[in-house]
């Protein structure tokens, strides 16, 4: 497993949060788990070792909310 946090603007609420973790984890094949914290603007997703960050940011954008990857572990 791959932790990936990724930077997400234009969140204002719970519910903005609990949209991106919801359309992660039932809409991108290979994650197991996404946190959003609106408070802290980011979303920390945990994910098969094969699966390209660019397409958990991609889904997350396409849900409305630009996201950037910030670190990897």
């Amino acid at each position: 497993m791959t932790t990936f946090t990724f930077a997400v603007t234009g969140m204002h609420c719970a519910s903005c949060g609990l949209l991106i973790d919801e359309t992660l984890e039932e809409e991108v094949p290979g994650v197991r788990r996404a946190e959003t914290s609106v408070r802290k603007s980011r979303t920390v997703v945990t994910a098969d070792n094969d699966l390209d960050p660019a397409v958990i940011a991609a889904a997350i954008t396409a849900a409305g909310y630009p996201a950037t990857l910030t670190a990897t572990a």
